[in-house]
């Protein structure tokens, strides 16, 4: 880190450990952190680097305890990060160095430099495509797959999945390495536990729901119905398809006659950001299926057994 501060800030810089501040912190950080003593042009600071991945959270409370026992200003030495965190570090005028990229020192007046950083994109909500992709990634179980690779398989174009991957990398998803000079995406063993950190980023893929006073006899099926083709569960007395946007207007769905309150459902359609063909049997994949149930169909415990066998089955 000396060498690269030296390098950026174009002066002299010392960065020693400082040993006894350990004594004068919680026990834990002495696990969690690495404390240094830094001086850049006679300046005195403080800087903490985690030995582990730590969250935003953390680093906030972490770093400002450090700086209030020890009086001095506290920078956090990062090795990476995520693109949110960057931000918020940012955001919240918390001093870092992302070694070998970026450097954030505002009490000393040095405000960012951009040393080997590529801009990407702030990402509020994860696109359809970029979802589709991370999904297929699972059921393939995808190693070590280059954007090339991954947009043959998609059947889009190396700049849409180019995209993709930067929406991962600003999502934190945990699914990108380098291979040389490149990202490649490679999914865990531990599905399961992937998908628990990653749940909270995905969204539902029902656009529109269409209730319908006749029974279209769709092929593509979605929600209940898709989720009764992959457990014991019975379906409702009317079927549930699944159409994209194109295929929406192609079938005119949109101007179809719909229910009124009071009458029975002939058949309902969901129109999907994307759909994925599970198994090739035209019917909605799994982790879709538990992401378009609507909060009512959720309550029901036995459609809540349903999902936990499916995913037990096919997924985990």
């Amino acid at each position: 880190m000396q060498e690269f501060l030296e390098s950026v800030l174009k002066k002299s810089c010392s960065v020693k450990e400082n040993i006894s501040l350990y004594n004068e912190l919680p026990l834990a950080f002495r696990g969690r952190y690495t404390v240094y003593d830094v001086e850049t042009n006679g300046m005195h600071w403080i800087a903490i680097r985690p030995k582990a991945d730590a969250g935003l959270v953390m680093l906030r409370k972490d770093r400002a305890k450090v700086q209030s026992i020890s009086g001095l200003n506290c920078a956090v030495f990062l090795e990476t990060t995520t693109f949110y965190i960057k931000e918020k570090l940012i955001e919240e005028g918390i001093p870092f160095v992302l070694k070998g990229k970026q450097i954030y020192l505002p009490f000393i007046g040095y405000l960012l430099s951009d040393s080997g950083v590529r801009d990407i994109a702030p990402v509020h909500i994860i696109s359809f495509l970029t979802q589709k992709l991370i999904l297929m990634a699972i059921y393939e179980k995808w190693d070590g797959i280059t954007v090339s690779k991954a947009a043959e398989r998609l059947g889009v174009s190396k700049m849409s999945v180019t995209r993709c991957f930067d929406e991962i990398e600003y999502l934190n998803v945990d699914i990108l390495n380098m291979k040389g000079k490149s990202r490649v995406l490679t999914i865990p063993q531990d599905i399961r536990s992937l998908w628990e950190n990653i749940r909270s980023v995905m969204r539902n893929p029902v656009i529109k729901r269409y209730d319908l006073k006749e029974d279209i006899h769709l092929k593509k099926r979605a929600g209940i119905s898709a989720l009764c083709d992959f457990s014991l569960l019975e379906d409702n007395s009317y079927p549930t398809y699944a159409v994209t946007k194109k295929e929406l207007s192609e079938t005119g769905i949109a101007k179809m006659k719909r229910i009124q309150i009071g009458e029975e459902i002939g058949c309902t359609v969901l129109e999907l950001g994307y759909f994925i063909d599970f198994a090739q049997k035209s019917t909605e994949d799994p982790l879709s299926i538990t992401l378009s149930l609507s909060d009512e169909e959720k309550e029901d415990e036995r459609v809540l057994i349903s999902v936990n066998e499916m995913l037990e089955e096919y997924v985990w």
